[in-house]
């Protein structure tokens, strides 16, 4: 009986790992439709902080106010992006570069932002 137990104790153990593995899958999948969201999102705020731009200049309008809270709005876009990238980087056993302190890949041999040779 004590084999059998074990056995069930084991399984347990394997069914548990795999349900917290599958929910982690799950998570990072939601994180990477975030990240798409995000680049979409960027973009069309490049996009509309661009015709605001030659609007003003075609029109001799002031907008410096409108253009600073585009711009502001864009880099914490860019933030929120950066913090989910390195969410999924850190699920992946992600690599931090000595040099610039980016994240990278546990595969890569050099830094993907700045070239240092990983360790």
């Amino acid at each position: 009986m004590a084999i059998f137990d074990e056995v069930v104790s084991r399984v347990k153990d394997v069914a548990e790992t795999a349900g917290k593995k599958t929910g982690e899958l799950v998570e990072i999948g939601k994180v990477r439709i975030r990240i798409a969201e995000l680049r979409r999102e960027i973009a069309g705020a490049h996009e509309g902080l661009g015709r605001l731009l030659y609007d003003s200049r075609k029109s001799g309008e002031d907008v410096t106010d409108m253009i600073d809270a585009c711009v502001e709005h864009i880099a914490a876009l860019y933030e929120d992006l950066e913090e989910l990238e390195m969410r999924v980087m850190e699920s992946k056993n992600a690599v931090r570069c000595n040099g610039c302190g980016a994240l990278n890949e546990n595969t890569a041999q050099f830094c993907n932002q700045c070239g240092t040779k990983l360790d």
